[in-house]
């Protein structure tokens, strides 16, 4: 069994330099070890992968994204 996708979406990618493109972005359970994959659309898996060091840090990584949605939507 292959890893586990949660998020798989194709996003713009901005190099701070003024240019734009589009790229995949992925969320993944990989055989217990999660994961955020950036690469090309349709091929996320062969770009760059963040893999989490432990709980904790994943857990980290959670709450900011949390934290950072409900500041976003708190207003409406």
């Amino acid at each position: 069994m292959g890893a586990l996708i949660f998020f798989d979406e194709e996003v713009t990618a901005n190099d701070n330099k003024g240019n734009r493109s589009k790229c995949q972005v992925e969320v993944v359970d990989n055989h217990g070890v999660p994961e955020v994959r950036i690469g090309s659309v349709g091929a996320a898996y062969t770009g760059s992968i963040a893999e989490f060091d432990n709980k904790e840090q994943f857990e980290n990584f959670v709450d900011a994204v949390n934290d950072l949605h409900q500041r976003l939507y708190s207003n409406n």
